[in-house]
C-alpha cells in the first residue's frame, strides 16, 4: 500500500515539475510512468511545493522501514507478493481519484483532495489491521467512521493498542502537517 502512495506523490511532484522546472520533458515521459530511481530528478526542481510532496514521500518510506522492521518481514518478500500487491491495488483505486489536471493552480487545489484521499486509504488500511479482516462490515462505510475520527487523528488523540495502527495514525498526521505546509505557499 505504501509504496502505491510513494508513486502517486512522485506522480504529483512530476506533474507540478512539468508545468515549471521540467517543462522542456512535458509530454515526453508520463508522470506515472516514473520510477523509484526518478526521485532524483526531483531532487532538482525549487518548486518549493514538490520538495513538500518529496518530504511526504520520505515520510512514508520512513513508515514503510518502520513497519517491515517490527514485522520482521523482507521488503522484497512482501513487494513481490502477489496477493498483498492484489489487495494494496483494490484498496488504492477505490480510494484515489486520477484528477484531472490542467494546469499548476489546478494541480495545487487537487492536493488538498490527494492528500485527503490518501488519508482515507490510510485509516482503512489500519482499520483492516486493527479488525484483523480484510473485508471491512458495511458500517464501516455506511457510517463514514472515518470523518468522525479524523480530527482526532491529526490531533494524535486516537489511542492504538497495535503497534502498526498507531503507525498508521502517525503516518496520517504527519502527512497531513506536509499538506498545511503546501496550503500556506500557496
Amino acid at each position: 500500500m505504501l509504496s502505491f502512495i510513494i508513486s502517486e506523490y512522485c506522480k504529483y511532484g512530476f506533474l507540478l515539475a512539468y508545468e515549471r522546472d521540467l517543462s522542456d520533458l512535458k509530454g515526453l515521459i508520463p508522470a506515472d510512468s516514473i520510477a523509484a530511481e526518478d526521485f532524483e530528478l526531483l531532487d532538482a526542481v525549487d518548486d518549493p511545493v514538490v520538495q513538500w510532496l518529496l518530504n511526504s514521500i520520505d515520510k512514508v518510506i520512513d513508515c514503510s522501514k518502520t513497519y517491515l522492521m517490527i514485522n520482521n518481514l523482507d521488503e522484497l518478500e512482501v513487494m513481490e507478493n502477489e496477493t498483498y500487491n492484489e489487495l494494496a491495488s483494490s484498496n488504492f483505486f477505490v480510494y484515489i481519484i486520477d484528477w484531472e489536471n490542467k494546469s499548476y493552480r489546478d494541480m495545487l487545489t487537487n492536493l488538498n483532495a490527494v492528500y485527503f484521499s490518501i488519508a482515507n486509504l490510510l485509516y482503512h488500511t489500519a482499520s483492516q489491521l486493527r479488525t484483523r479482516e480484510l473485508e471491512l462490515p458495511d458500517e464501516f462505510y455506511d457510517n463514514n467512521e472515518f470523518l468522525e475520527v479524523y480530527t482526532h487523528i491529526l490531533n494524535r488523540e486516537l489511542p492504538a493498542d497495535d503497534k502498526n495502527v498507531s503507525l498508521i495514525y502517525e503516518l496520517i498526521a504527519d502527512l497531513n502537517q506536509d499538506l498545511l505546509a503546501i496550503d500556506r505557499l500557496s
